[in-house]
């Protein structure tokens, strides 16, 4: 019986390769004011960046309910796949919560993972997991290797602005004290409980990227992912600076999504390895 992975919207992964590896996503709901859509449904990332831009005011997400995983699940386990279901980390929102409920609704092969993970390291965690998943094993053996392979992936961030997470509520008011000073960009990472802490400060920009750069090529990876907030060109030549420095090639450069994005804000870069 083959497992199927399931995964929310904040994986910020390519459609192209979501079609590749038969991955199943939940989508996340973005709020702004009383309009709401569905991350990559309603919306594809640049239509969702336009439209927070045009807003202007603080968007929010709301997780899916346990009744849009129950339903995906529901569908695999009638099709005769077992479930593997790999969700943003729960530090960051209740996504993963939700999924345990739905798992615990239905009578079937159903295993969720807190991967503490979400944008590109999740991404890359679960293009690992449908990767190993296609070559068959259980579904207990296959859920040891992706929280396995989970630790092992490390992230960093470069934010253009503090404000979008901070008013999300993803970090807490020190961090723009950290950032009050002129020409300082936080460097952020994900701490082993999956939530959002300040790696390094840096002066500038064009420094700030140099650095998240360094901090990658560093852990000689074997590949990474980055996603971006509306900056493409100036993610392409991290990407690039990765590759001359540990020659691994990125598995995507790719838009980050809307879930991402509105915490992120414009100019984000995150990169994972």
């Amino acid at each position: 019986m083959a497992v199927k992975i399931v995964t929310d919207s904040a994986c910020d992964l390519p459609p192209a390769l979501i079609r590749e590896h038969g991955i199943e996503v939940v989508p996340i709901r973005i709020n702004l004011g009383r309009q709401s859509y569905l991350d990559g449904v309603d919306l594809n990332p640049r239509e969702i960046n336009a439209k927070i831009a045009q807003w202007g005011g603080v968007p929010t997400t709301s997780q899916p309910p346990p009744f849009a995983f129950q339903e995906k699940f529901a569908a695999l386990l009638d099709q005769g796949h077992e479930v593997l279901c790999l969700t943003m980390s729960a530090a960051l929102s209740g996504t993963y919560h939700s999924a345990v409920i739905a798992a615990r609704q239905l009578q079937g092969a159903v295993a969720v993972a807190d991967t503490r993970l979400v944008s590109t390291g999740l991404g890359l965690l679960v293009t690992r997991a449908a990767h190993r998943a296609a070559q068959g094993g259980d579904l207990q053996a296959l859920k040891e290797y992706a929280e396995a392979e989970a630790r092992r992936i490390t992230m960093y961030a470069v934010l253009d602005s503090v404000e979008p997470i901070v008013r999300g509520g993803r970090l807490n008011v020190f961090a723009r004290h950290a950032a009050s000073r002129q020409g300082i960009k936080l460097l952020f990472g994900l701490n082993e409980n999956g939530a959002v802490h300040i790696v390094e400060r840096v002066r500038g920009r064009n420094h700030s990227l140099d650095r998240l750069a360094e901090l990658v090529a560093a852990k000689a990876p074997r590949e990474f992912a980055v996603a971006h907030v509306d900056c493409i060109g100036e993610a392409e030549l991290v990407a690039g600076a990765i590759t001359r420095q540990c020659g691994a090639p990125p598995l995507y450069v790719s838009p980050a999504g809307g879930t991402v994005s509105t915490y992120a804000g414009r100019g984000a870069i995150i990169v994972a390895c």
